[in-house]
Protein backbone atom coordinates (compact mmCIF):
# COMPACT_ATOMS: atom_id res chain seq x y z
CA UNK A 1 0.00 0.00 0.00
CA UNK A 2 1.47 3.37 -0.94
CA UNK A 3 1.51 6.30 1.43
CA UNK A 4 -1.03 8.13 -0.71
CA UNK A 5 -3.50 5.26 -0.29
CA UNK A 6 -2.91 5.24 3.45
CA UNK A 7 -3.64 8.96 3.58
CA UNK A 8 -6.68 8.43 1.40
CA UNK A 9 -8.13 5.87 3.81
CA UNK A 10 -7.21 7.95 6.83
CA UNK A 11 -9.00 10.97 5.41
CA UNK A 12 -12.08 8.90 4.66
CA UNK A 13 -12.06 7.56 8.21
CA UNK A 14 -11.67 11.04 9.67
CA UNK A 15 -14.54 12.31 7.50
CA UNK A 16 -17.03 10.04 9.28
CA UNK A 17 -17.68 12.36 12.23
CA UNK A 18 -18.17 15.64 10.28
CA UNK A 19 -20.35 13.83 7.71
CA UNK A 20 -22.53 12.33 10.41
CA UNK A 21 -22.72 15.66 12.22
CA UNK A 22 -24.41 17.10 9.14
CA UNK A 23 -26.49 14.16 7.97
CA UNK A 24 -27.57 12.27 11.13
CA UNK A 25 -30.16 14.86 12.08
CA UNK A 26 -31.95 12.78 14.74
CA UNK A 27 -28.84 12.30 16.91
CA UNK A 28 -26.33 14.95 15.82
CA UNK A 29 -25.32 17.44 18.54
CA UNK A 30 -25.77 20.16 15.91
CA UNK A 31 -29.57 19.66 16.00
CA UNK A 32 -30.51 19.13 19.67
CA UNK A 33 -34.27 19.56 19.17
CA UNK A 34 -34.65 17.87 15.78
CA UNK A 35 -36.47 14.58 16.36
CA UNK A 36 -38.09 11.74 14.44
CA UNK A 37 -40.81 9.29 15.40
CA UNK A 38 -38.82 6.04 15.20
CA UNK A 39 -35.61 7.55 16.53
CA UNK A 40 -37.47 9.00 19.52
CA UNK A 41 -38.98 5.58 20.30
CA UNK A 42 -35.53 4.00 20.24
CA UNK A 43 -33.99 6.73 22.40
CA UNK A 44 -36.81 6.40 24.95
CA UNK A 45 -36.35 2.62 25.15
CA UNK A 46 -32.57 3.03 25.39
CA UNK A 47 -32.98 5.47 28.25
CA UNK A 48 -35.40 3.06 29.90
CA UNK A 49 -32.91 0.18 29.69
CA UNK A 50 -30.19 2.37 31.19
CA UNK A 51 -32.65 3.23 33.99
CA UNK A 52 -33.32 -0.46 34.71
CA UNK A 53 -36.39 -1.10 32.59
CA UNK A 54 -36.74 -4.26 30.50
CA UNK A 55 -37.76 -4.02 26.82
CA UNK A 56 -41.12 -5.58 25.90
CA UNK A 57 -42.14 -5.76 29.57
CA UNK A 58 -41.84 -2.07 30.47
CA UNK A 59 -41.44 -0.42 27.05
CA UNK A 60 -42.55 -1.99 23.78
CA UNK A 61 -41.66 -1.63 20.13
CA UNK A 62 -41.46 -4.14 17.30
CA UNK A 63 -37.68 -4.25 16.93
CA UNK A 64 -35.24 -6.84 18.26
CA UNK A 65 -33.49 -6.79 21.65
CA UNK A 66 -29.96 -6.68 20.18
CA UNK A 67 -30.85 -3.37 18.54
CA UNK A 68 -32.25 -1.98 21.79
CA UNK A 69 -29.14 -3.08 23.70
CA UNK A 70 -26.87 -1.45 21.12
CA UNK A 71 -28.89 1.74 21.37
CA UNK A 72 -28.75 1.54 25.17
CA UNK A 73 -24.96 1.15 25.05
CA UNK A 74 -24.68 4.40 23.14
CA UNK A 75 -27.13 6.10 25.47
CA UNK A 76 -25.24 4.87 28.52
CA UNK A 77 -22.01 6.34 27.16
CA UNK A 78 -23.46 9.78 26.57
CA UNK A 79 -27.19 10.01 26.02
CA UNK A 80 -28.28 11.08 22.55
CA UNK A 81 -24.72 12.16 21.74
CA UNK A 82 -23.44 8.76 22.83
CA UNK A 83 -25.75 7.14 20.29
CA UNK A 84 -24.36 9.54 17.69
CA UNK A 85 -20.77 8.45 18.36
CA UNK A 86 -21.85 4.80 18.23
CA UNK A 87 -23.28 5.51 14.77
CA UNK A 88 -19.94 7.02 13.76
CA UNK A 89 -18.16 3.87 14.93
CA UNK A 90 -20.57 1.70 12.94
CA UNK A 91 -20.03 3.78 9.80
CA UNK A 92 -16.28 3.43 10.32
CA UNK A 93 -16.73 -0.35 10.39
CA UNK A 94 -18.76 -0.08 7.19
CA UNK A 95 -15.80 1.62 5.50
CA UNK A 96 -13.42 -1.08 6.76
CA UNK A 97 -15.48 -3.87 5.21
CA UNK A 98 -16.00 -1.87 2.03
CA UNK A 99 -12.22 -1.68 1.75
CA UNK A 100 -11.93 -5.46 2.24
CA UNK A 101 -14.63 -6.19 -0.34
CA UNK A 102 -13.02 -3.80 -2.83
CA UNK A 103 -9.70 -5.60 -2.41
CA UNK A 104 -11.34 -8.89 -3.42
CA UNK A 105 -11.93 -7.38 -6.86
CA UNK A 106 -8.57 -5.53 -6.99
CA UNK A 107 -10.38 -2.23 -6.68
CA UNK A 108 -9.37 0.81 -4.68
CA UNK A 109 -11.70 1.89 -1.92
CA UNK A 110 -12.81 5.45 -2.90
CA UNK A 111 -15.21 4.58 -5.76
CA UNK A 112 -17.21 1.89 -3.85
CA UNK A 113 -17.11 4.04 -0.70
CA UNK A 114 -18.42 7.06 -2.59
CA UNK A 115 -21.21 4.98 -4.15
CA UNK A 116 -22.06 3.58 -0.73
CA UNK A 117 -22.03 6.98 0.99
CA UNK A 118 -24.19 8.70 -1.64
CA UNK A 119 -26.98 6.12 -1.33
CA UNK A 120 -26.54 5.55 2.42
CA UNK A 121 -26.85 9.23 3.34
CA UNK A 122 -29.96 9.56 1.15
CA UNK A 123 -31.83 6.51 2.40
CA UNK A 124 -31.04 6.41 6.12
CA UNK A 125 -33.53 9.22 6.76
CA UNK A 126 -31.50 11.24 9.26
CA UNK A 127 -30.19 8.14 11.01
CA UNK A 128 -30.67 5.93 14.06
CA UNK A 129 -32.55 3.09 12.35
CA UNK A 130 -32.08 -0.69 12.43
CA UNK A 131 -30.70 -0.89 8.88
CA UNK A 132 -27.85 1.41 9.87
CA UNK A 133 -27.04 -0.66 12.97
CA UNK A 134 -27.15 -3.88 10.94
CA UNK A 135 -24.91 -2.66 8.11
CA UNK A 136 -21.49 -3.64 9.57
CA UNK A 137 -22.81 -7.16 10.19
CA UNK A 138 -24.22 -7.36 6.67
CA UNK A 139 -20.97 -6.16 5.11
CA UNK A 140 -18.90 -8.52 7.27
CA UNK A 141 -20.96 -11.52 6.16
CA UNK A 142 -20.92 -10.28 2.57
CA UNK A 143 -17.12 -10.10 2.59
CA UNK A 144 -16.70 -13.74 3.62
CA UNK A 145 -19.40 -14.89 1.21
CA UNK A 146 -17.80 -13.05 -1.71
CA UNK A 147 -14.34 -14.22 -0.72
CA UNK A 148 -15.46 -17.82 -1.16
CA UNK A 149 -17.53 -17.24 -4.30
CA UNK A 150 -14.71 -15.32 -6.02
CA UNK A 151 -12.01 -17.83 -5.02
CA UNK A 152 -13.17 -20.72 -7.20
CA UNK A 153 -12.65 -23.15 -4.33
CA UNK A 154 -14.97 -26.15 -4.13
CA UNK A 155 -15.04 -26.54 -0.34
CA UNK A 156 -16.37 -23.85 1.97
CA UNK A 157 -14.72 -23.51 5.42
CA UNK A 158 -17.18 -24.59 8.16
CA UNK A 159 -15.73 -21.91 10.45
CA UNK A 160 -17.21 -19.33 8.09
CA UNK A 161 -20.54 -21.16 8.40
CA UNK A 162 -20.36 -20.61 12.16
CA UNK A 163 -19.65 -16.91 11.55
CA UNK A 164 -22.68 -16.66 9.24
CA UNK A 165 -24.81 -18.20 12.00
CA UNK A 166 -23.58 -15.62 14.51
CA UNK A 167 -24.21 -12.77 12.09
CA UNK A 168 -27.67 -13.98 11.09
CA UNK A 169 -28.56 -14.48 14.75
CA UNK A 170 -27.54 -10.94 15.65
CA UNK A 171 -29.36 -9.47 12.64
CA UNK A 172 -32.47 -11.54 13.40
CA UNK A 173 -32.59 -9.97 16.87
CA UNK A 174 -32.19 -6.53 15.33
CA UNK A 175 -34.68 -6.91 12.48
CA UNK A 176 -34.86 -10.16 10.57
CA UNK A 177 -35.61 -8.58 7.16
CA UNK A 178 -32.17 -6.97 7.24
CA UNK A 179 -30.49 -10.30 6.42
CA UNK A 180 -32.02 -10.54 2.91
CA UNK A 181 -28.79 -10.09 0.92
CA UNK A 182 -26.82 -12.50 3.10
CA UNK A 183 -29.50 -15.18 2.87
CA UNK A 184 -29.65 -14.87 -0.93
CA UNK A 185 -25.88 -15.37 -1.23
CA UNK A 186 -25.93 -18.23 1.28
CA UNK A 187 -28.42 -19.94 -1.00
CA UNK A 188 -25.96 -19.51 -3.87
CA UNK A 189 -23.15 -21.00 -1.79
CA UNK A 190 -25.34 -23.99 -0.92
CA UNK A 191 -26.16 -24.51 -4.60
CA UNK A 192 -22.47 -24.31 -5.52
CA UNK A 193 -21.53 -26.94 -2.93
CA UNK A 194 -24.39 -29.23 -3.98
CA UNK A 195 -23.49 -28.85 -7.68
CA UNK A 196 -19.93 -29.98 -6.92
CA UNK A 197 -21.16 -32.93 -4.89
CA UNK A 198 -19.74 -31.48 -1.68
CA UNK A 199 -22.61 -32.77 0.43
CA UNK A 200 -20.48 -33.47 3.49
CA UNK A 201 -19.03 -29.98 3.39
CA UNK A 202 -22.51 -28.51 2.85
CA UNK A 203 -23.99 -30.25 5.88
CA UNK A 204 -20.92 -29.38 7.97
CA UNK A 205 -21.49 -25.72 7.14
CA UNK A 206 -25.21 -25.98 7.88
CA UNK A 207 -24.43 -27.58 11.24
CA UNK A 208 -21.88 -24.91 12.12
CA UNK A 209 -24.33 -22.22 11.00
CA UNK A 210 -27.02 -23.61 13.29
CA UNK A 211 -24.46 -23.70 16.10
CA UNK A 212 -23.62 -20.04 15.51
CA UNK A 213 -27.29 -19.13 15.41
CA UNK A 214 -27.83 -21.06 18.63
CA UNK A 215 -24.89 -19.24 20.27
CA UNK A 216 -26.76 -15.97 19.83
CA UNK A 217 -30.33 -17.15 20.35
CA UNK A 218 -29.81 -19.13 23.57
CA UNK A 219 -28.55 -16.30 25.82
CA UNK A 220 -31.09 -13.85 24.37
CA UNK A 221 -34.01 -16.22 24.92
CA UNK A 222 -32.79 -17.21 28.41
CA UNK A 223 -32.59 -13.55 29.41
CA UNK A 224 -36.25 -12.98 28.61
CA UNK A 225 -37.40 -16.41 29.75
CA UNK A 226 -36.01 -15.76 33.24
CA UNK A 227 -38.03 -12.53 33.34
CA UNK A 228 -41.19 -14.30 32.24
CA UNK A 229 -41.54 -12.41 28.97
CA UNK A 230 -40.05 -14.74 26.36
CA UNK A 231 -43.28 -14.68 24.32
CA UNK A 232 -43.44 -10.89 24.54
CA UNK A 233 -39.93 -10.63 23.11
CA UNK A 234 -40.63 -13.14 20.33
CA UNK A 235 -43.89 -11.38 19.51
CA UNK A 236 -42.22 -7.96 19.34
CA UNK A 237 -39.22 -9.19 17.38
CA UNK A 238 -40.86 -11.57 14.91
CA UNK A 239 -44.65 -12.03 15.09
CA UNK A 240 -45.55 -8.33 15.24
CA UNK A 241 -43.51 -7.73 12.10
CA UNK A 242 -45.30 -10.56 10.31
CA UNK A 243 -48.65 -8.86 10.99
CA UNK A 244 -47.13 -5.54 9.95
CA UNK A 245 -45.88 -6.94 6.64
CA UNK A 246 -49.21 -8.64 5.95
CA UNK A 247 -51.34 -5.60 6.70
CA UNK A 248 -49.15 -2.91 5.15
CA UNK A 249 -47.69 -4.44 2.00
CA UNK A 250 -48.57 -2.35 -1.02
CA UNK A 251 -47.30 -1.44 -4.46
CA UNK A 252 -48.71 1.94 -5.54
CA UNK A 253 -46.74 2.01 -8.79
CA UNK A 254 -49.12 4.26 -10.71
CA UNK A 255 -49.22 6.98 -8.07
CA UNK A 256 -45.48 6.96 -7.32
CA UNK A 257 -43.71 5.75 -10.45
CA UNK A 258 -40.83 8.25 -10.29
CA UNK A 259 -40.32 7.57 -6.59
CA UNK A 260 -40.14 3.84 -7.28
CA UNK A 261 -37.73 4.36 -10.15
CA UNK A 262 -35.50 6.45 -7.90
CA UNK A 263 -35.44 3.74 -5.22
CA UNK A 264 -34.80 0.93 -7.70
CA UNK A 265 -32.10 2.71 -9.74
CA UNK A 266 -29.23 1.33 -7.62
CA UNK A 267 -30.63 -2.17 -8.08
CA UNK A 268 -31.07 -1.74 -11.83
CA UNK A 269 -27.50 -0.49 -12.25
CA UNK A 270 -26.13 -3.26 -10.01
CA UNK A 271 -28.03 -5.87 -12.02
CA UNK A 272 -26.62 -4.55 -15.30
CA UNK A 273 -23.05 -4.51 -13.98
CA UNK A 274 -23.28 -8.08 -12.66
CA UNK A 275 -24.95 -9.24 -15.88
CA UNK A 276 -22.19 -7.64 -17.95
CA UNK A 277 -19.48 -9.30 -15.83
CA UNK A 278 -21.25 -12.66 -15.95
CA UNK A 279 -21.47 -12.57 -19.75
CA UNK A 280 -17.78 -11.74 -20.06
CA UNK A 281 -16.25 -13.96 -17.39
CA UNK A 282 -18.84 -16.62 -16.47
CA UNK A 283 -17.71 -16.59 -12.84
CA UNK A 284 -20.05 -17.93 -10.19
CA UNK A 285 -19.61 -14.85 -8.02
CA UNK A 286 -21.37 -12.67 -10.61
CA UNK A 287 -24.19 -15.14 -11.12
CA UNK A 288 -24.63 -15.26 -7.35
CA UNK A 289 -24.71 -11.47 -7.14
CA UNK A 290 -27.24 -11.37 -9.98
CA UNK A 291 -29.45 -13.81 -8.09
CA UNK A 292 -29.10 -11.85 -4.85
CA UNK A 293 -30.04 -8.62 -6.62
CA UNK A 294 -33.20 -10.12 -8.14
CA UNK A 295 -34.29 -11.77 -4.87
CA UNK A 296 -33.57 -8.76 -2.65
CA UNK A 297 -35.25 -6.18 -4.86
CA UNK A 298 -38.09 -8.60 -5.49
CA UNK A 299 -38.71 -8.67 -1.75
CA UNK A 300 -38.48 -4.89 -1.53
CA UNK A 301 -41.03 -4.52 -4.34
CA UNK A 302 -43.72 -6.06 -2.13
CA UNK A 303 -43.07 -4.22 1.13
CA UNK A 304 -43.82 -0.75 2.38
CA UNK A 305 -41.93 1.73 0.25
CA UNK A 306 -40.01 3.42 3.03
CA UNK A 307 -36.69 4.77 1.83
CA UNK A 308 -34.68 3.21 4.64
CA UNK A 309 -35.87 -0.29 3.69
CA UNK A 310 -33.82 0.01 0.51
CA UNK A 311 -30.65 0.31 2.56
CA UNK A 312 -30.85 -3.49 2.78
CA UNK A 313 -29.80 -3.75 -0.87
CA UNK A 314 -27.11 -1.05 -0.69
CA UNK A 315 -24.25 -3.59 -0.30
CA UNK A 316 -25.12 -4.90 -3.77
CA UNK A 317 -24.81 -1.45 -5.34
CA UNK A 318 -21.52 -0.87 -3.52
CA UNK A 319 -20.23 -4.23 -4.79
CA UNK A 320 -21.32 -3.31 -8.33
CA UNK A 321 -19.18 -0.18 -8.07
CA UNK A 322 -16.28 -2.34 -6.89
CA UNK A 323 -16.49 -4.99 -9.61
CA UNK A 324 -17.11 -2.61 -12.50
CA UNK A 325 -14.09 -2.59 -14.82
CA UNK A 326 -14.25 1.18 -14.91
CA UNK A 327 -14.21 1.47 -11.12
CA UNK A 328 -10.66 0.29 -10.51
CA UNK A 329 -9.51 3.65 -9.15
CA UNK A 330 -11.01 7.07 -8.55
CA UNK A 331 -8.36 8.78 -10.68
CA UNK A 332 -8.91 6.39 -13.58
CA UNK A 333 -12.68 6.86 -13.42
CA UNK A 334 -12.21 10.62 -13.33
CA UNK A 335 -9.87 10.47 -16.33
CA UNK A 336 -12.42 8.44 -18.28
CA UNK A 337 -15.19 10.88 -17.43
CA UNK A 338 -13.05 13.80 -18.51
CA UNK A 339 -12.26 11.97 -21.72
CA UNK A 340 -15.94 11.66 -22.52
CA UNK A 341 -16.45 15.42 -22.33
CA UNK A 342 -13.14 16.51 -23.88
CA UNK A 343 -12.95 13.92 -26.61
CA UNK A 344 -9.64 12.59 -25.28
CA UNK A 345 -10.70 9.14 -24.33
CA UNK A 346 -8.68 7.25 -26.94
CA UNK A 347 -5.99 6.24 -24.42
CA UNK A 348 -8.53 4.23 -22.43
CA UNK A 349 -11.72 2.39 -23.41
CA UNK A 350 -14.92 4.37 -22.84
CA UNK A 351 -17.20 3.78 -19.89
CA UNK A 352 -19.53 0.83 -20.33
CA UNK A 353 -23.21 1.62 -20.09
CA UNK A 354 -23.56 -0.28 -16.81
CA UNK A 355 -20.58 1.49 -15.22
CA UNK A 356 -21.84 4.84 -16.48
CA UNK A 357 -25.23 4.14 -14.87
CA UNK A 358 -23.50 3.38 -11.54
CA UNK A 359 -21.75 6.74 -11.80
CA UNK A 360 -24.97 8.57 -12.70
CA UNK A 361 -26.86 6.95 -9.81
CA UNK A 362 -24.06 7.88 -7.41
CA UNK A 363 -24.14 11.51 -8.52
CA UNK A 364 -27.96 11.61 -8.41
CA UNK A 365 -28.06 10.20 -4.89
CA UNK A 366 -25.23 12.45 -3.71
CA UNK A 367 -27.23 15.49 -4.79
CA UNK A 368 -30.40 14.13 -3.18
CA UNK A 369 -28.61 13.47 0.11
CA UNK A 370 -27.47 17.10 0.16
CA UNK A 371 -31.08 18.22 -0.29
CA UNK A 372 -32.27 15.96 2.56
CA UNK A 373 -29.52 17.33 4.81
CA UNK A 374 -31.09 20.77 4.47
CA UNK A 375 -34.16 19.77 6.52
CA UNK A 376 -32.53 19.73 9.99
CA UNK A 377 -30.40 22.75 9.06
CA UNK A 378 -33.47 24.72 8.04
CA UNK A 379 -35.58 23.66 11.02
CA UNK A 380 -32.76 24.34 13.50
CA UNK A 381 -30.86 27.35 12.19
CA UNK A 382 -32.95 29.05 9.50
CA UNK A 383 -36.26 28.83 11.35
CA UNK A 384 -37.57 28.05 14.85
CA UNK A 385 -39.55 24.94 13.85
CA UNK A 386 -37.54 22.43 15.91
CA UNK A 387 -37.24 24.68 18.93
CA UNK A 388 -40.93 25.62 18.82
CA UNK A 389 -41.87 21.94 18.86
CA UNK A 390 -39.65 21.45 21.91
CA UNK A 391 -40.93 24.59 23.64
CA UNK A 392 -44.55 23.63 22.94
CA UNK A 393 -44.09 20.29 24.69
CA UNK A 394 -42.23 21.81 27.64
CA UNK A 395 -44.91 24.44 28.18
CA UNK A 396 -47.24 21.70 29.36
CA UNK A 397 -44.86 19.00 30.63
CA UNK A 398 -43.04 21.41 32.95
CA UNK A 399 -46.29 21.65 34.95
CA UNK A 400 -45.78 18.03 36.06
CA UNK A 401 -44.01 17.94 39.45
CA UNK A 402 -40.68 16.12 39.53
CA UNK A 403 -41.96 13.53 42.02
CA UNK A 404 -44.84 12.63 39.69
CA UNK A 405 -42.93 12.37 36.41
CA UNK A 406 -42.67 8.59 36.76
CA UNK A 407 -46.45 8.31 36.37
CA UNK A 408 -47.05 9.85 32.93
CA UNK A 409 -48.50 8.12 29.87
CA UNK A 410 -49.74 9.33 26.51
CA UNK A 411 -52.51 8.09 24.25
CA UNK A 412 -52.08 8.26 20.48
CA UNK A 413 -49.18 10.71 20.73
CA UNK A 414 -45.78 10.60 19.05
CA UNK A 415 -42.78 9.43 21.06
CA UNK A 416 -41.21 12.83 20.31
CA UNK A 417 -43.28 14.16 23.22
CA UNK A 418 -41.46 12.04 25.81
CA UNK A 419 -38.09 12.94 24.37
CA UNK A 420 -38.76 16.68 24.48
CA UNK A 421 -40.38 16.44 27.93
CA UNK A 422 -37.49 14.34 29.30
CA UNK A 423 -40.01 11.81 30.66
CA UNK A 424 -40.01 8.01 30.69
CA UNK A 425 -43.54 6.67 30.08
CA UNK A 426 -44.99 4.51 32.85
CA UNK A 427 -46.65 1.94 30.55
CA UNK A 428 -45.13 -0.24 27.85
CA UNK A 429 -47.55 0.76 25.07
CA UNK A 430 -46.65 4.43 25.14
CA UNK A 431 -47.17 5.63 21.55
CA UNK A 432 -49.66 5.27 18.68
CA UNK A 433 -51.65 2.51 20.38
CA UNK A 434 -54.12 2.11 17.51
CA UNK A 435 -51.35 1.59 14.98
CA UNK A 436 -49.61 -0.91 17.27
CA UNK A 437 -52.74 -3.08 17.53
CA UNK A 438 -52.94 -6.39 15.63
CA UNK A 439 -55.22 -9.42 15.45
CA UNK A 440 -53.14 -10.91 18.25
CA UNK A 441 -52.88 -7.94 20.62
CA UNK A 442 -55.42 -5.13 20.80
CA UNK A 443 -53.09 -2.48 22.18
CA UNK A 444 -55.78 0.20 22.39
CA UNK A 445 -57.97 -2.06 24.55
CA UNK A 446 -54.98 -3.00 26.71
CA UNK A 447 -54.23 0.69 27.18
CA UNK A 448 -57.83 1.49 28.17
CA UNK A 449 -57.77 -1.34 30.70
CA UNK A 450 -54.53 -0.03 32.16
CA UNK A 451 -55.91 3.50 32.36
CA UNK A 452 -59.12 2.36 34.05
CA UNK A 453 -57.47 0.00 36.55
CA UNK A 454 -54.10 1.61 37.34
CA UNK A 455 -54.93 5.32 37.12
CA UNK A 456 -51.59 6.88 36.18
CA UNK A 457 -51.33 10.37 37.64
CA UNK A 458 -50.86 12.16 34.31
CA UNK A 459 -52.30 11.44 30.86
CA UNK A 460 -51.35 13.21 27.65
CA UNK A 461 -53.48 13.07 24.51
CA UNK A 462 -53.32 14.70 21.14
CA UNK A 463 -55.62 17.62 20.46
CA UNK A 464 -57.14 15.81 17.46
CA UNK A 465 -60.03 13.34 17.23
CA UNK A 466 -57.88 10.35 18.22
CA UNK A 467 -57.41 11.74 21.70
CA UNK A 468 -61.18 11.88 22.23
CA UNK A 469 -61.45 8.05 22.25
CA UNK A 470 -60.62 8.02 25.97
CA UNK A 471 -62.51 11.22 26.75
CA UNK A 472 -65.12 9.31 28.78
CA UNK A 473 -62.55 7.90 31.21
CA UNK A 474 -60.77 11.25 31.38
CA UNK A 475 -63.93 13.19 32.22
CA UNK A 476 -64.80 10.68 34.93
CA UNK A 477 -61.43 10.43 36.67
CA UNK A 478 -59.15 13.22 35.42
CA UNK A 479 -59.06 16.99 35.45
CA UNK A 480 -57.74 19.02 32.49
CA UNK A 481 -54.60 20.95 33.35
CA UNK A 482 -53.22 22.26 30.09
CA UNK A 483 -54.03 22.23 26.39
CA UNK A 484 -52.79 23.80 23.19
CA UNK A 485 -53.16 23.10 19.49
CA UNK A 486 -51.12 19.87 19.78
CA UNK A 487 -51.56 18.31 23.22
CA UNK A 488 -53.94 18.04 26.14
CA UNK A 489 -52.67 17.27 29.66
CA UNK A 490 -54.82 15.71 32.41
CA UNK A 491 -54.22 15.06 36.12
CA UNK A 492 -55.88 12.19 38.04
CA UNK A 493 -58.49 13.28 40.59
CA UNK A 494 -57.39 11.57 43.79
CA UNK A 495 -60.06 10.95 46.42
Amino acid sequence: MTMSKRKQKLLMGLSVIPVMLVFSGFTSPLYPHYTGLDSSIFLIIARGIVSGKVPYRDLFDHKGPVFFWMEALGYYLGGRTGVFFLQCLLLGLDLFFIDRISALFHTDMPVPAAAFAAVFLTLFEHGNLTEEFSMPLILCGLYFELRFLSSGEERHPPAAGFLYGLILGLIAFIRINNAAVLCALLLSIAVCLAAKGQWGNLFANIGMGILGLFAVSLPVCLYFYRRGILYDMLYGTFLRNMFYARDNTHYPLKSAALYFLFLFLPGISAFLVFLDKWRKEKKRVYLSLLTATVLTYGMLAYTNVYKHYFLLALPLFMTAAAVSEEGTALSELTDRLKGLFRGKGKEKPPLSRAAALVLIVTVLYAGTSAVYACAPIYKTYLSDISYNEYAGVRAGSDLIPEEERDSVIGFEILANYYYHADILPCYKYFTLQGWMSTDKVDVSREFLRYLYEEHPLWVVTGADEKGKVILGILEESYAPVYSDENYCLYRYREE
